[in-house]
């Protein structure tokens, strides 16, 4: 049985999408869940920011909740949280500092601090050097935020299981 976050919390406000997990990515269609003393001003809110979602991305949405597509979309949530899975631990092990497992999104943001690498102060030299020397494409934080982006980079999970075992044992031979 389903349950609104309201359930939970009168006071509750729930701001999602239907990028990710629903494979929509830029169709820009979400949702809120409010508390009805607030549905007024939201209301106000979206007559101001927005006419209406395209009616071809509203079926779309609505589509998302057959049990046929909820069991597709089960189906690859299992699969990036298995790659997630392997690529956190395997990171770890070379050094990358991941504090906290990534939970939403296919991407882990890591610290370079302990990575043997000399340029690793340095996530715009390092993401360069580790697609020269290893062939594996990593992304510096510097895109990401303004806490020490130099020693962050982002690696994504967004590819099949295989590549990223493959791009593990690159980093493994790029980092002995």
């Amino acid at each position: 049985r389903l349950a609104s976050a309201l359930a939970l919390d009168p006071d509750a406000i729930t701001v999602n999408s239907f990028s990710k997990y629903f494979n929509m990515t830029g169709w820009r269609l979400g949702w809120l869940v409010v508390p009805d003393s607030l549905v007024p001003t939201f209301e106000k809110l979206a007559q101001n920011l927005f006419i209406c979602a395209p009616t071809v991305a509203q079926h779309a949405a609505l589509a998302c909740f057959q049990p046929e597509a909820l069991a597709i979309f089960e189906e690859r949530r299992r699969e990036f949280q298995r790659r997630r899975d392997y690529l956190v631990p395997a990171l770890r092990e070379l050094g990358f500092g991941v504090p906290v497992m990534p939970d939403g999104a296919f991407y882990v943001y890591a610290d370079l601090d302990r990575v043997a690498h000399p340029l690793r102060g340095d996530s715009a030299a390092f993401s360069m050097a580790v697609l020269r020397d290893a062939h594996v494409a990593i992304v510096p934080g510097d895109d990401f935020g303004v806490a020490a982006p130099q020693r962050h980079v982002r690696f994504s999970y967004a590819t099949k299981y295989e590549r990223i075992e493959e791009a593990v044992a690159r980093l493994r031979r790029l980092f002995a």
